[in-house]
């Protein structure tokens, strides 16, 4: 099994409801993001997938949330827009655009600092 790794970027701002601390007053995050996809089979050229389509891929999902206000997003109503509920919808948005091809989402870490981050995956 092969597992490729691509690593893309998006700003969005964010407040956490019912939370006792600063991140409960709005502010803003650069948040990293590193999608794993899997995959068995090599193509002809010795390729899992092509990293520049799995980028492009993905920059199409992120461009929803790049540049928003997270609180007011569909994805997050009646939740806060946590690392946590960010990487999950996340990873299901990417395995939905990557449905027929030959890589799969493995997981989605979200990284709202260059030292705090959460991973979600199913196994």
């Amino acid at each position: 099994m092969y597992e490729l790794t691509i690593e893309r970027q998006f700003a969005a701002a964010h407040k956490l409801e019912n939370y006792a601390g600063p991140c409960a007053r709005l502010h803003g995050h650069n948040y990293r993001v590193l999608v794993t996809f899997r995959g068995a089979t090599l193509d002809e050229s010795g390729f899992l997938m092509d990293f520049a389509a799995l980028k492009s891929l993905c920059d199409t999902v992120l461009d929803d949330l790049d540049h928003q206000y997270l609180n007011d997003h569909a994805a997050f109503a009646g939740r806060n827009p946590t690392a946590e509920a960010i990487a999950h919808y996340l990873f299901q948005q990417i395995r939905a655009a990557a449905a027929d091809l030959p890589a799969q989402v493995w997981a989605v870490t979200v990284y709202e600092s260059p030292t705090s981050a959460v991973t979600y995956r199913e196994e």
